[in-house]
């Protein structure tokens, strides 16, 4: 571990759950860090938990990583952690434009994160586990005869289920009609909110976990884990990330999503990045962004923490800055 001086890392993102999360994270990880935090919007939460702050431009800004080279020499950045999704796919996709050490996983398994439908048919493919029927191009009454109700649409590229229906009749279908599209996906609806996990991974590209969690979780209006059960064993989620892992080589934080129904797993999702109960899981001995320090920055001498048994309910609070 390097004990000359702090880590200077970057969250982007911070004005997120996932974004202030990692910045929680890193405070209790026990390892030194000057954290920069960015986000486009001046006023959010994770500016006053961050060392320093810096307005973002979008991804997607022609002159987004001028910007960034000039924040990463500014603040001699050793690390950046990308806090929202739009960031993770926009490094992909930009590789060689990054000014630092990035935590990015493999090419791979983030080209498929992006895309449900093409999620849908690599899990089909595998033949050995549990898949969600999952169609395209269906009005109400053919999605009636294939998956029965009630069923859900979303779109095949989404995050924090935005788009996301539950169809219980004509009547919450017709609601949402002019929503749908070549993109919508048509699914079975499985289990309930009582069956619903969170399967947190740390990997380092070679087919195997290095560290882990699970949580049983409810979820907010927003789509971000509002309450969390730390599930300490489940041979059922073991074996289906268990053959995710292998298959895809995922490389630092991989967050897999999952409902039960009668006993049987099926995958919601799959997140390659840190999500949204990161600073749950970190209270409970799962720190991911110590982990991306320890793996990026140390060479990969990655140190598991003791896990605690418990659950966690988030709720609002207010952050007072006086002037």
């Amino acid at each position: 571990m390097n004990t000359n001086k702090p880590y200077n890392i970057l969250v982007t993102g911070i004005g997120a759950i996932i974004g202030y999360g990692i910045i929680e994270s890193l405070r209790i990880s026990g390892i030194p860090c000057v954290i920069t935090g960015t986000d486009i919007y001046e006023e959010n939460y994770g500016k006053y938990i961050s060392d320093y702050f810096e307005v973002a431009p979008r991804t997607d800004n022609p002159n987004y990583y001028n910007w960034l080279h000039d924040v990463c020499r500014k603040h001699q950045i050793d690390l950046i952690i990308p806090g929202i999704e739009q960031d993770l796919f926009g490094f992909n996709e930009n590789r060689a434009s990054l000014p630092a050490n990035t935590v990015l996983s493999d090419n791979k398994i983030i080209q498929l994160a992006k895309d449900k439908y093409e999620t849908y048919l690599f899990l089909k493919s595998l033949k050995t586990i549990n898949v969600i029927p999952t169609y395209t191009g269906l009005d109400f009454d053919s999605a009636v005869k294939e998956l029965g109700l009630p069923f859900i649409i979303k779109p095949r590229k989404s995050y924090a289920s935005k788009g996301y229906h539950l169809i219980r009749t004509a009547e919450d279908y017709n609601a949402v009609k002019g929503e749908i599209s070549a993109d919508t996906l048509f699914q079975t609806h499985i289990g309930s909110a009582d069956e619903e996990y969170t399967f947190s991974v740390f990997s380092k590209g070679n087919g195997e976990i290095f560290d882990q969690m699970i949580l049983r979780r409810y979820l907010s209006k927003e789509g971000a884990t509002q309450k969390a059960y730390v599930v300490a064993k489940d041979d059922e989620l073991q074996l289906y990330v268990d053959t995710l892992v292998k298959e895809l080589q995922p490389i630092g934080p991989t967050n897999f999503q999952f409902r039960k129904q009668d006993g049987n797993a099926y995958l919601l999702e799959i997140n390659p990045r840190i999500s949204s109960a990161c600073s749950v899981r970190s209270k409970f001995g799962y720190n991911e962004p110590k982990y991306c320090i320890e793996y990026y920055l140390e060479g990969g001498d990655c140190k598991p923490q003791e896990k605690k048994a418990g659950k966690a309910i988030r709720y609002i609070s207010d952050k007072i800055i006086y002037e």
